[in-house]
């Protein structure tokens, strides 16, 4: 790993960099087995999660090529797909308590990944602008870093519904830059998807790190080859 003496900004994704998404899925799961219960579908867990999966892709096909959208909508629409495809027609008030008991068991499960507060600590003490860019509503923002716990360490904090774009477009992460007052080649952008994070902030002139925790395959490259690969976020100790 190569070192940056010219680095004034390191700016994170969120979800799947500083937590691991499969922290959430006990609580997923919970989650969506109410759902179908309260649509009156009778089926076992393991059919209505395919029936999630298969949803939650038609859904991302949708929406992952527009500039802009609302993860509510995204997420309300994939619930509502899963309904549908196990023969019941959604109503908007189990989807309402679908999202909040969700995030209620947020709380129950959330963690970070290891060392992530102390790597955060540790950047700011050397006096770098420490940012979060995250493709989020600001309602759940607000709500996870309450969970996390983690606002305090964030010199900015920058959803995708506050700027009117989602990664990779080009506007959010001109956002970011503007907030961190640095120009691009004096940011280090850290996030887990090749698509969304690296190739977004590579083509803003950022630098840019990947975290990838298989150990038994190394990432995709898609096109995209990111300047760094880490396997834990402490890392970045040794690049900046």
């Amino acid at each position: 790993m190569s070192r940056s003496d010219s680095t004034r900004a390191v700016l994170f994704d969120f979800g799947g960099t500083l937590y691991d998404y499969a922290v959430l899925a006990p609580g997923d799961a919970e989650s969506i087995l109410a759902l179908a219960q309260w649509a009156g579908i009778d089926a076992d867990l393991t059919a209505i999660r395919r029936a999630q999966r298969e949803a939650m892709r038609t859904v991302f096909r949708d929406y992952l090529p527009r500039s802009f959208y609302l993860h509510r909508d995204l997420f309300r629409d994939a619930a509502a797909g899963t309904l549908r495809a196990l023969g019941a027609e959604p109503e908007a008030r189990h989807l309402e308590r679908f999202r909040a008991m969700q995030w209620a068991l947020h709380r129950r499960d959330f963690a970070l990944r290891p060392g992530v507060v102390e790597t955060l600590q540790e950047l700011r003490a050397r006096g770098l602008h420490v940012g979060m860019v995250s493709n989020i509503d600001d309602d759940q923002l607000a709500h996870l870093l309450e969970v996390a716990g983690v606002r305090a360490h964030f010199d900015s904090l920058l959803s995708s519904e506050a700027v009117g774009a989602c990664k990779p477009a080009p506007a959010i992460f001109a956002e970011a830059l503007r907030r961190a007052a640095c120009a691009p080649h004096e940011a280090l952008f850290v996030g887990d998807t090749l698509a969304q994070d690296i190739a977004g902030a590579q083509r803003a002139g950022m630098r840019t790190a990947l975290i990838w925790h298989r150990a038994d395959k190394a990432p995709p490259t898609d096109g995209v080859r990111p300047d760094h690969v880490i396997g834990a976020i402490p890392e970045l100790l040794d690049l900046v």
